[in-house]
């Protein structure tokens, strides 16, 4: 059983969280407000879900989230001349980031890829089917909470 801060904690990171995976999976969309919100609420709760992460860990989380996205998501742009990845996907990342620390995100990063494997070889197996397009908002927040489920 968790202390209620860090329930009341858990449950914010959730129930923001979870819209956006909806949403990201149905209509790759990542609304800007959700993700600022899911920011501004780690900056304001984040800190009494996971208390042993210093706040210089979570503001170097929040720029490496949405810088190293941003980079990967430009240079595609740059290469290929058209967008490989939305817009809203860097920011996310980078909200986890605040609410995660930079040390969290290489391993969400690396779970979300997994997760978004297996999603495209399930549908081309099962399904002889072929996205155009991936939500990987939504194989980032589901990789979010196995990072932070596990703590409890």
């Amino acid at each position: 059983m968790l202390p209620p801060e860090q329930a009341i904690a858990a449950a914010v990171f959730g129930w923001l969280l979870l819209p956006l995976i909806v949403l990201d999976y149905q209509h790759l969309w990542l609304p800007n407000r959700l993700v600022l919100l899911l920011a501004v609420m780690g900056v304001l709760v984040g800190p009494m879900l996971t208390p042993d992460i210093a706040w210089t860990d979570r503001a170097t989380g929040m720029l490496a989230g949405f810088l190293s996205l941003e980079v990967i998501r430009q240079a595609y742009k740059f290469f290929r001349k058209h967008d490989g990845m939305g817009a809203g996907d860097p920011k996310l990342f980078g909200a986890l980031g605040i609410w995660l620390g930079w040390q969290a995100l290489p391993m969400t990063l690396l779970i979300a890829s997994a997760i978004g494997l297996a999603v495209v070889s399930s549908l081309h197996v099962i399904a002889k089917h072929q996205r155009n397009a991936l939500p990987f908002g939504s194989f980032l927040g589901v990789a979010a909470f196995a990072i932070v489920l596990p703590a409890f």
